[in-house]
């Protein structure tokens, strides 16, 4: 066999393999991201081991304020509520947006079909890492300004009008704040 037939070979082979990874970002981003949760006081003090409920269309998940867990990645944006006893209740709506392995679809392999299968899937899509929560207020979080690590203190939506000695059940969707 002539060199310029092994070359042949060898990409449509390299081709074959990549085309049945499909999704990229299934392999390379995972079905879960990390997130880490932190809540203030009314007077900016951090509260620790808050009781935290994140809720997409894929998974509902319980945590505590302070540390990291993993919450299943979604199209869907994710809602968060946090309270707190005998202070209140703090609630955020975390924006999802695409993430590099969507766009790995069309670079390296996978297509329109893989971008389907990730965007299904929710592995195409990144919340904030790491968000901020104020007791009594109503905040919405977006990774569009910022795509590493660092904290997301969130935008106000609105002041919760919630006794501290009971906390508010989440009904509806965090509408976006008028500017």
């Amino acid at each position: 066999m002539s060199p310029s037939n092994w070359r042949f070979w060898g990409l449509a082979a390299t081709m074959g393999i990549l085309s049945v990874l499909g999704g990229c970002a299934a392999v390379s981003q995972g079905l879960d991201q990390p997130m880490r949760v932190d809540v203030l006081s009314q007077t900016g003090e951090i509260i620790p081991d808050a009781r935290c409920r994140a809720v997409n269309d894929k998974a509902k998940v319980r945590m505590r304020s302070g540390r990291v867990i993993g919450v299943r990645r979604s199209r869907a944006d994710l809602v968060i509520q946090c309270t707190v006893d005998g202070q209140g209740v703090a609630t955020g709506q975390a924006i999802s947006r695409p993430n590099i392995g969507f766009l790995g679809n069309f670079v390296i392999a996978g297509g329109v079909i893989g971008a389907a299968v990730d965007d299904s899937a929710g592995t195409a899509y990144t919340y904030p890492t790491w968000i901020q929560m104020v007791i009594g207020e109503e905040r919405l979080y977006d990774r569009s300004g910022h795509r590493d690590e660092s904290l997301d203190t969130g935008t106000l939506v609105r002041k919760l009008d919630v006794p501290a000695t009971k906390a508010a059940v989440l009904t509806g969707p965090v509408t976006a704040p008028v500017r």
